[in-house]
């Protein structure tokens, strides 16, 4: 047994159990930094097999060691980094000690190198979702202890000490475009739970966010608008089916755009012109699995984008394509293969999804011609963001900023992986920048 996967296993033991692996994380003081450079946009971070961040370019090169303290044989790890919309800082958490005597934390670094500043610290609470808002001022982020799970909010520049907005599990998020406000999915589908709401929160409000009046839906993470006009989600309906509806900025006047049975995913194009949508049927063991369709911004003209079934899906930057995921023709994936994939809340799955092949493919929205990116077998920490990829999708992406490459990890064994560059094109083999788990692209 590797460090890393004792690491993880003491911390599910010790109080969350709930989110599998969520102790996985940590933080330590005392860094190091090598090769600080000037200008970091652009540019790739990723938890390399000693559990620590690196920074690199899309050739590998230009390299910054974020953290250099944690290795495979010490109680430290780093894990979940997640750039800032700005792209100057990479923030990540991560946990040291035992199960006694765990301290985990939540820190921000510059990416071109600099001495990480600690934004929350804690010995009962585990980060284990980031989402930074639109602004790069501030970092939500979820935290569990022994019997809740909580939404925090800090500074980014560590300047105030964080503090709990909302409990709740599931709990999912959006930040508004202007940063002012999140709109909150928490408890689940309403018919199933008595607690499952939708909600505005003011950013800065320290009373309850105001209620929506529509009940939720078997959903994830809703959506705002890019231009912060219009807002996303799914809500049960007067009859079986459940429907996706666009609402005003603060939830008004809903509008049903497609009815479905099941859950949905969906995802607002960036450029604000399309949306993206993925239902998985009742019957299906998988977290997320089907064809996807777009239609335009007001829901016309819906039509199915692609005829093989996704597993997640990311828009371009440029908007013009939709990388997703498949299960590759020799893979041995099956649906009892990830029947436990998700558990009820956002949290980390164990890794229990070996021997499997998947691809990343792409499809131009426009032609609807499809190309394959790459063939890989999943890290156990990529594997961890699959089962939530629409509310990862708010708060990372494996796109480059110019929408002609991608990045993606291919496990090695024993709990190693590499890093791997493709050209979305084919045009090119991928290429190796580093030996990792985990790796996203920065937006800019």
């Amino acid at each position: 047994m590797s460090r890393r996967t004792a690491l993880l296993l003491a911390g599910s033991a010790a109080g969350c159990s709930i989110l599998l692996l969520c102790a996985c994380v940590a933080a330590i003081a005392g860094y190091t930094y090598l090769n600080p450079i000037v200008g970091a946009t652009d540019r790739i971070a990723y938890i390399d097999d000693n559990n620590n961040v690196q920074v690199v370019d899309a050739r590998g090169e230009n390299r910054v060691a974020l953290t250099t303290d944690a290795s495979d044989t010490l109680p430290r790890a780093y894990l979940f980094p997640t750039w800032s919309p700005n792209s100057q800082r990479v923030a990540f958490v991560g946990v040291s000690g035992d199960s006694a005597t765990r301290q985990a934390a939540l820190y921000t670094a510059p990416a071109a190198g600099g001495k990480p500043v600690a934004v929350f610290q804690s010995a009962t609470q585990t980060p284990f979702y980031l989402y930074w808002s639109p602004n790069s001022q501030w970092i939500g982020f979820l935290a569990q202890n022994d019997t809740q799970m909580a939404l925090m909010l800090a500074r980014s520049d560590g300047s105030a000490g964080a503090r709990q907005l909302d409990t709740g599990s599931p709990f999912y998020w959006a930040w508004s475009p202007d940063s002012r406000s999140l709109l909150l999915h928490v408890g689940g589908s309403a018919r199933d739970s008595d607690s499952a709401r939708l909600a505005l929160l003011p950013r800065d409000s320290t009373g309850s966010a105001q209620m929506l009046k529509s009940a939720p839906a078997n959903f994830e993470a809703p959506h705002y608008s890019p231009d912060g006009s219009v807002m996303l989600f799914a809500a049960t309906s007067g009859s079986l089916d459940d429907a996706l509806y666009l609402a005003n900025a603060q939830g008004g006047n809903p509008r049903s755009i497609v009815t479905y049975r099941g859950t949905i995913a969906f995802a607002w194009s960036p450029d604000g012109k399309k949306i993206a949508s993925l239902v998985t049927p009742e019957n299906s063991n998988l977290p997320d699995l089907g064809p996807i369709w777009v239609s335009d911004a007001d829901g016309n003209n819906r039509q199915q984008l692609t005829h093989d079934d996704a597993l997640a899906f990311y828009w371009s930057p440029d908007s013009q394509q939709i990388a997703y995921l498949t299960i590759a023709p020799s893979g041995g994936a099956t649906s009892q293969n990830c029947a436990n994939c998700r558990t009820r809340v956002l949290a980390v799955p164990m890794p229990q999804t070996p021997h499997v092949s998947f691809q990343w493919r792409a499809v131009n929205v426009a032609t609807q011609s499809i190309k394959t990116i790459a063939t890989f077998a999943p890290t156990d920490d990529f594997l961890s963001v699959l089962p939530y990829f629409d509310q990862y999708a708010r708060s990372l992406t494996f796109w480059s900023p110019d929408s002609r490459q991608f990045v993606y990890t291919q496990d090695e064994g024993n709990g190693a992986g590499s890093v791997w560059v493709a050209t979305v094109t084919g045009s090119a083999q991928p290429r190796h920048i580093g030996d990792g788990t985990i790796a996203v692209w920065s937006w800019r």
